[in-house]
């Protein structure tokens, strides 16, 4: 059983870099990321209404988890502005692993062996270094919003982690988090995107966006039902290879050649990997 949910948190990892790639591809990021929580919030209605409420003690997490979202979105927009992404994304993703699994040991008890948290840290390790160039780790071109985001992304896998735990069912904690934070994320988006008619009528634009939405949706989905089996930090490690898929991405879609230093990341990902396994 954990076998499966080690795939899903892994093909939910592929899917997390496809929609961020073409996040980061898109022309007009906020427009995007409005047309993203579309189909996420009619989803969420859905749920909403055909599902049963969850327990209330997962109400708490549910309010912050949506806060969370909202914030990682707005920070994940700024930092694709003024960031490439293969800098932004790794250092974003990266910080992550390590982030919740201290949450996770400082709020839900859970303390992970030597094994598992040296894989974590080498898929953390990993996942940085991608940034690198030359002359190091940049200190510009988005990087604050990039930290930013790996806060927002830590913060929220630790409050879904608990919350999901507590909500009984998976779905319709999925449900009231992703209506919460999907509306007001629209009404932002209309409210500081001016006129959206000409945005509408570029058909191929609203269609990607929500592509992207649903891509956007599944890969939560299969996180959140990880996160009731399998320890928080090796859901968030084995997540962020998504880190990995964007390198493939990068090379094989964007045209981004791997270097040395890139492959050798990709490799130290890989190794921690196994070592959350063993």
């Amino acid at each position: 059983m954990e076998s499966l949910y080690v795939a899903l948190v892994l093909f939910s990892a592929l899917l997390h870099a496809s929609w961020n790639a073409l996040l980061h591809q898109s022309r007009d990021k906020l427009w995007q990321t409005g047309m993203m929580a579309v189909p996420c919030g009619l989803a969420g209605l859905a749920g909403v209404l055909l599902l049963p409420a969850p327990a209330a003690a997962s109400w708490p997490y549910i309010g912050a988890s949506a806060l969370l979202e909202l914030g990682y979105s707005l920070a994940l927009i700024r930092a694709y502005r003024s960031g490439d992404f293969g800098r932004v994304y790794p250092v974003a993703r990266g910080m992550s692993p390590l982030l919740v699994t201290l949450g996770a040991w400082a709020f839900g008890g859970e303390r992970p062996g030597l094994v598992v948290a040296g894989g974590i840290l080498m898929v953390s390790a990993g996942i940085v270094s991608l940034a690198y160039r030359r002359r190091g780790l940049a200190t510009s071109g988005g990087m604050g919003a990039a930290v930013l985001t790996g806060c927002f992304i830590a913060s929220y896998t630790v409050v879904d982690g608990i919350g999901v735990r507590l909500a009984g069912d998976p779905f319709a904690y999925i449900a009231w988090v992703y209506l919460l934070f999907n509306l007001p994320l629209l009404a932002l988006v209309l409210r500081a995107g001016g006129d959206p008619r000409p945005r509408l009528a570029d058909r191929r634009a609203v269609l990607t966006g929500m592509l992207g939405g649903v891509v956007s949706l599944c890969a939560y989905g299969l996180v959140i039902s990880a996160l009731r089996v399998l320890p928080m930090g090796q859901v968030s490690a084995l997540r962020e290879l998504s880190s990995l898929f964007g390198v493939l991405l990068g090379w094989l879609w964007l045209g981004e050649k791997p270097t040395p230093l890139r492959v050798a990341a990709c490799v130290l990902m890989v190794g921690g990997v196994l070592m959350l396994r063993m």
